[in-house]
């Protein structure tokens, strides 16, 4: 009865771990695993300019195609062959 109820526990785990991480982008966004969360501890710094955002490695994000990101980190979900930037979030109040 245990080992059954664990199995079951299990299998939910991992199946609902890709969802809850994927959960709120939209999903003309982001398929699969094309969005993530920007860490600046893995040195992917974001610095706002007067256009929009610049990336670490120099692309910029316009304001104008930047999305609000409901929980105050930023975020970028990117086509995986050529990286080309598919939506951006930004946390509220960085202009």
């Amino acid at each position: 009865m245990i080992f059954k109820r664990w199995t079951i526990f299990a299998a939910a785990c991992l199946l609902a771990g890709p969802a809850l991480a994927h959960g709120w982008y939209p999903f003309w966004c982001c398929d699969d695993h094309d969005c993530r969360e920007l860490v600046e501890g893995r040195g992917e710094t974001v610095t706002e300019t007067a256009e929009g955002w610049r990336l670490w490695d120099g692309r910029l994000i316009e304001r104008e195609f930047a999305k609000m990101s409901p929980d105050a980190r930023f975020h970028i979900c990117e086509e995986p062959t050529t990286r080309a930037i598919i939506c951006f979030f930004a946390p509220q109040g960085s202009s």
